[in-house]
C-alpha cells in the first residue's frame, strides 16, 4: 500500500492506493458515519456496510443531478445527521463525485471519504477535490472545490468492475502519462499485454504513478486557475462528445485527446511521429483515438455548440490543452471559428 498525501494550505487529504475497505471502521466509525453506494456495489459489497447506515442511489450519468443530491440530503436528515456526520462515497467517479457534492452543502459542509471501486475513480475522479453533479445534460455545471479526508484506491474491487468499466479508467491513465512524463508513457507501452490481462502489480503500479501526478498538480494549483487546467487534455471534445453522443465518459476522453494530438500537429506544436504514437497507445489499450469514429462532418455545429457549453469557454475561445512533446502541455486559447476549421480539417482528413 502506497500512502499519497496531498497537501493543501489548510488541509490534507490522504489517498491510500492498495489500501482496503476493510480500513473502513478505523477511519469512519459507524456511529457517526453515512455510507453512499449504488445498487450494483450495494448489491456486491452489502456485507461490509454491517453497522452502518447506508444510501443506495441508482447507477449511470443520469443520475448525476441535483435530484440525487436532495434524496441523499433528505435521507441524512431522516438518518439524524448533524455537523459532527461523517459520510463516505462507495463507489466510482459518478457517485464519488455526487455524494462529495451533497457533503460539501450539507449543513454548510461536513467532513466526507472515498472508497474508490472503479479505475475511472482511482486515477481521477476521486483525487483533487472536485465534486459535482451535472445541470440539463452539462458536465458539472454545479460544483464544489472540496477535498476528502481519505480516498482508499482498493485495487481488490476493482475484480468485480466490467470489462468496459476497466477499458473506460485507463484513458485517465493514458492522460496522466502524456502529460507527466517519458517514463510513465513508457511503462505503459511496454506494459500493454499486462495492462489488458488485469495485472495487478501493474495495476498497482500506474494507479500509483497517476495519483501522484495528479497530487502534484493539485498541491500547486488546487482550485484550477493556472495549470490544474493541463488535466482537462482531451476533455474538451471530450465532454462535448458525451453530451451528442452519450458515450462513456473515458471512451469520449480518448477521442478527444486523439483530436487534441491531430491538433497539435496541424499547430506545429507537436510532432507528427508522437502524435501516432500517443494514439496508437489509446487504441492498443481497448479505446479509440479516431474522432472521426464518432462524429461526421455533419456534427461538427452540434459538438461545437456542446463545447461552447462548457466551462473552458470564455467569451469566443475555448481552452484547449496540446502538446509540444510527452510531457510538455500547454494552454492554448482557440477561437470557435478556428476549432472549426480544425475540426472540418480533421474530418475531412486534410
Amino acid at each position: 500500500m502506497k500512502e499519497i498525501q496531498i497537501r493543501l494550505e489548510n488541509r490534507i487529504s490522504t489517498v491510500r492506493v492498495g489500501g482496503s475497505i476493510n480500513e473502513l471502521p478505523e477511519l469512519a466509525p459507524p456511529e457517526k458515519t453515512i455510507i453512499v453506494t449504488d445498487e450494483n456495489l450495494n448489491r456486491l459489497y452489502h456485507e461490509k456496510f454491517s453497522g452502518y447506515r447506508v444510501i443506495v442511489i441508482g447507477t449511470g450519468e443520469g443520475i448525476k443531478t441535483v435530484n440525487t443530491v436532495e434524496e441523499i440530503t433528505s435521507k441524512m436528515i431522516q438518518y439524524g445527521a448533524d455537523r459532527s456526520s461523517f459520510l463516505v462515497a462507495v463507489g466510482g467517479g459518478i457517485v464519488c463525485d455526487i455524494a462529495g457534492f451533497a457533503a460539501s452543502i450539507f449543513m454548510r459542509g461536513i467532513r466526507f471519504g472515498f472508497i474508490s471501486t472503479s479505475v475511472l475513480s482511482q486515477v481521477d475522479a476521486s483525487v483533487g477535490g472536485k465534486n459535482g453533479v451535472n445541470l440539463g445534460g452539462l458536465k458539472n455545471m454545479l460544483g464544489v472545490f472540496n477535498q476528502p479526508d481519505f480516498v482508499i484506491c482498493d485495487h481488490e474491487m476493482l475484480s468485480t468492475l466490467p470489462d468496459v468499466e476497466y477499458t473506460n479508467g485507463l484513458s485517465e491513465v493514458i492522460k496522466s502519462a502524456c502529460l507527466g512524463d517519458t517514463q510513465f508513457f513508457e511503462f505503459l507501452e511496454e506494459n500493454k499485454n499486462q495492462i489488458l490481462e488485469k495485472d495487478m502489480d501493474v495495476i498497482h503500479e500506474f494507479i500509483k504513478r497517476s495519483v501522484m501526478f495528479k497530487a502534484s498538480i493539485v498541491e500547486e494549483d488546487e482550485k484550477e486557475s493556472g495549470i490544474r487546467k493541463i488535466l482537462n487534455l482531451g476533455h474538451t471534445i471530450g465532454h462535448g462528445l458525451e453530451k451528442i453522443k452519450s458515450i462513456p465518459h473515458g471512451f469520449a476522453i480518448a477521442a478527444g485527446m486523439g483530436a487534441a494530438a491531430e491538433f497539435s500537429v496541424k499547430l506545429n506544436l507537436l510532432n507528427k511521429d508522437c502524435a501516432i504514437r500517443i494514439m496508437s497507445l489509446i487504441d492498443s489499450l481497448g479505446l479509440d483515438s479516431n474522432l472521426k469514429n464518432f462524429v461526421s462532418e455533419e456534427n461538427i455545429e452540434e459538438l461545437i455548440t456542446a463545447i461552447s457549453s462548457d466551462k473552458k469557454k470564455q467569451g469566443a475561445s475555448v481552452d484547449f490543452i496540446l502538446l509540444e512533446d510527452i510531457g510538455r502541455p500547454v494552454i492554448k486559447k482557440i477561437e470557435i471559428t478556428k476549432l472549426r476549421e480544425l475540426l472540418g480539417d480533421l474530418l475531412n482528413g486534410v
